[in-house]
């Protein structure tokens, strides 16, 4: 099988308390520009009466340790109900990629209710701030625990993941800007659980949320230059312009609907920085790795998906996009 893998407190002490990153670098000789993102979206139905259980999921981040994958972003809709059995089954499936593997999760709406002011749930006594205290890359959460920010390090610089409750609020809001403010050199993507919907045809806009969040936080953020989200299905893309003029590309990836809802079926983005291109697949590691002879036909039809929204080429002149927050600097 042959793959392309490349692999606290106040919103002012909170800022305070986050990391601010160092300036980007400039790519030294030798450098490898190659690396990848992992997004995954709702797992809930692996976790609902009948579901295949924690399985598909350990088996996702199996496949992910052996790889070369340098962040994992689950997009919310953890667990079906948001109960403590449920989370903790999930919160022993993450325990093995925990120190390992930087990753960051959010609630989505099955996971919780209401928006983030709702204090303490289940959902934050497993997946909660207190998790990624001792993670690497790990820059804080907002005061209610249900945001959080996280800078890993590929291709000779450094990223920014901003994790964003399903339903954030305007305290919320404040915390991410502050982050953005905190690190302003540094590319970031932004993984939500509801920012935009696909219809059959593949067009893709905001939801009623997504324009609430967009509106408040990414179009005056040049540094935002990718948003992912899951919640609704089918999965779909579409390219916004924000203030500054800039692109910026906006995903729905989410596979519950499909055979064992979706058997934690990842999207991996491939980032190749010399050409100026992100290379993005979708498959399920839970059935891609068993032997091909072996797969029933449904296994067989979801290991790996080849749609538009599945499969496809961004191309982003990465020095030029980042120019305006990251400029190139000027020859001695």
């Amino acid at each position: 099988m042959k793959r392309r893998i490349i692999l606290r407190t106040g919103a002012a002490t909170a800022f305070a308390a986050l990391g601010t990153a160092p300036a980007a670098r400039t790519e030294p000789a030798g450098v490898n520009q190659r690396f990848a993102v992992a997004v995954l979206p709702d797992t809930q139905i692996l976790f609902s009466t009948g579901g295949a259980g924690p399985e598909p999921l350990h088996a996702t981040l199996r496949y992910l340790l052996d790889r070369r994958v340098a962040f994992l972003a689950h997009l919310g809709d953890i667990t079906e109900h948001g109960t403590t059995t449920e989370l903790e089954l999930a919160g022993r499936a993450f325990a093995t990629v925990d120190g390992k593997l930087p990753y960051s999760v959010l609630a989505g709406n099955h996971d919780v209710t209401g928006d983030d002011q709702r204090g303490r749930t289940a959902y934050l006594d497993v997946f909660g701030p207190h998790r990624f205290r001792r993670a690497i890359g790990f820059l804080g959460a907002s005061p209610d625990g249900y945001n959080s920010a996280h800078r890993f390090h590929a291709g000779g610089r450094a990223w920014l993941v901003l994790a964003l409750d399903w339903r954030i609020s305007d305290g919320g809001l404040a915390w991410a800007q502050g982050v953005l403010a905190a690190n302003p050199t540094l590319p970031a993507i932004v993984t939500t659980h509801d920012l935009a919907t696909a219809d059959k045809q593949g067009t893709t806009t905001l939801s009623d949320h997504g324009r609430r969040l967009w509106q408040k936080l990414i179009t005056k953020n040049d540094q935002i230059f990718l948003t992912v989200n899951g919640h609704h299905v089918p999965p779909g893309r579409t390219v916004l312009r924000n203030t500054a003029g800039h692109d910026v590309h906006v995903h729905v990836t989410n596979y519950q609907d499909r055979y064992q809802g979706g058997a934690a079926m990842i999207r991996l983005y491939h980032f190749d920085l010399a050409r100026g291109r992100i290379d993005v697949e979708t498959f399920a590691p839970w059935f891609l790795t068993r032997p091909a002879a072996g797969r029933t036909p449904l296994e067989t039809e979801h290991s790996e998906l080849t749609g538009d929204a599945d499969r496809f080429t961004l191309t982003i002149d990465f020095e030029e996009r980042f120019a305006g927050f990251t400029p190139k600097p000027a020859p001695r």
